[in-house]
């Protein structure tokens, strides 16, 4: 099988993630146990970290995943959803002929010999979604690649996401708020209740500070289960003691470990929050009798990198990608721009899937912006900018609309005035996606 007949027998699984008509109750976990065990199980051949959350999780598993490699440890980062290329979710550490320890993407090789061995199994299971197939691909690839852990971001909720069938030493929340609401539920106790059911009964868990109603919902599930619990700011106290255009520098206070002036490359004031979430992984690893050096902690925070996040692609002017893509993460993003940036004009590039909250999102991202542009990405779900439209005229902005991402980015590049211009593309990782690829075709202008 060549590596385009595998991509091909991958897409011909339901694809959740595009299709927006499917019924999330209907995903079975039976599934994958039923293929996962066919093939010989090999998500029980390493050890794993699960973090779940509505936003912050896919950074802080490239933490968690950043300090592990710097420990010397053999591992692998399973994430969702790419911004180019779907290989993008699948990373392992390894070890090369000069003894550097590096980090890699699986390969079209690669793809194509486990889709070819998983195939014969996957036939005879009816229902199978593209999500369910990866995530048993990936498994399959750690344990041929002998990793010792395997970082987990959860999908979609928890309960019934792929990745729920390992046992994870420790289970680990990031923020969790209204998103994906007509799949997980209306209220943030629904949702909360989708998220938490990754926590297992031998599980250490950790949350960052929540909703009192997510608060609730981890808190009872723990306490059915007879589990410890710690909390980020009670348990795990972290201290931001500085942040510019190049990072955050934070202090932290554990369980276990102190550490001191830990610099994190990736930009915003929430990314602080994710480090915390991740080093305090790392110290309940220790329970499991894994112990994290300090010169690894503080390797591995300050070679993390996780793009699509308040990444700024290019200064002098600006341009800052990010995917915030529901009201919270909206939120964070336009903290982040008030500390970070005074721009002399602030444009804004959006577009946004048709299942987000784009009434909550509006108000973070329109404050401050001089000009709107409206986009969507060549995807399924984007919501036309038409739609799009018609729910931002209550702002009385300026708006112009474009038909493709890179139309918008050189309709941003042609009202710029300054070096001290801001432009922003925000609303959809997919929308991020197609900016990086439409980069290399712009023409910046020179101050």
């Amino acid at each position: 099988m060549n590596y385009q007949e595998a991509i091909d027998y991958l897409n011909s699984f339901t694809d959740y993630e595009k299709n927006t008509e499917y019924v999330y109750q209907d995903i079975k976990l039976e599934r994958v146990k039923s293929l996962l065990n066919k093939l010989d199980n090999p998500h029980k051949k390493f050890r794993s970290v699960q973090i779940a959350g509505t936003k912050g999780k896919g950074s802080t598993c490239a933490f968690i995943f950043s300090i592990l490699k710097e420990a010397g440890y053999k591992v692998g980062l399973y994430t969702s959803p790419h911004l180019i290329d779907f290989k993008e979710r699948i990373k392992i550490s390894y070890e090369d002929d000069m003894a550097e320890i590096r980090e890699r993407l699986i390969d079209q090789n690669e793809v194509s010999e486990l889709v070819e061995e998983i195939k014969p199994h996957a036939d005879g299971i009816k229902g199978l979604t593209f999500f369910e197939v990866y995530t048993v691909l990936a498994f399959l690839f750690f344990a041929r690649k002998k990793i010792e852990f395997a970082v987990l971001e959860t999908g979609l909720g928890g309960r019934l996401d792929a990745t729920n069938v390992v046992n994870s030493l420790v289970c680990a929340f990031s923020g969790i708020s209204m998103d994906h609401m007509a799949i997980l539920g209306n209220t943030i106790e629904k949702i909360s209740r989708e998220k938490a059911g990754i926590i297992k009964d031998n599980s250490l868990v950790v949350t960052v500070a929540q909703p009192p109603q997510a608060w609730r919902e981890i808190e009872r599930i723990c306490k059915e289960k007879n589990i410890r619990y710690y909390q980020v700011g009670k348990d795990f106290i972290y201290d931001v003691i500085g942040q510019n255009l190049e990072g955050s520098i934070l202090d932290f206070k554990g369980i276990a470990d102190s550490y001191q002036n830990l610099h994190i490359n990736l930009v915003g004031p929430f990314q602080a929050l994710n480090a915390a979430l991740a080093l305090s992984v790392i110290q309940l690893l220790r329970q499991h009798e894994i112990i994290i050096s300090s010169l690894a902690v503080k390797r591995g925070l300050q070679n993390a990198h996780w793009p699509g996040r308040m990444h700024i692609v290019h200064r002098n002017p600006f341009f800052v990608f990010d995917g915030a893509q529901n009201p919270a993460s909206a939120h964070a993003l336009r903290a982040a721009i008030n500390v970070l940036f005074i721009p002399k004009k602030a444009i804004l590039i959006f577009g946004v899937s048709k299942d987000k909250d784009v009434r909550g999102m509006i108000p973070h991202l329109v404050r401050g912006q001089n000009l709107i542009i409206l986009t969507q990405a060549n995807h399924p779900r984007a919501m036309d900018v038409d739609t799009l439209e018609q729910k931002m005229v209550q702002f009385k902005r300026i708006i112009k609309k474009t038909k493709t991402v890179g139309e918008a980015l050189n309709l941003a590049i042609e009202n710029i005035s300054s070096k001290n211009d801001l432009v922003v593309v925000a609303g959809s990782l997919y929308l991020i996606g197609e900016a990086y690829t439409a980069l290399k075709d712009l023409k910046f202008p020179e101050y």
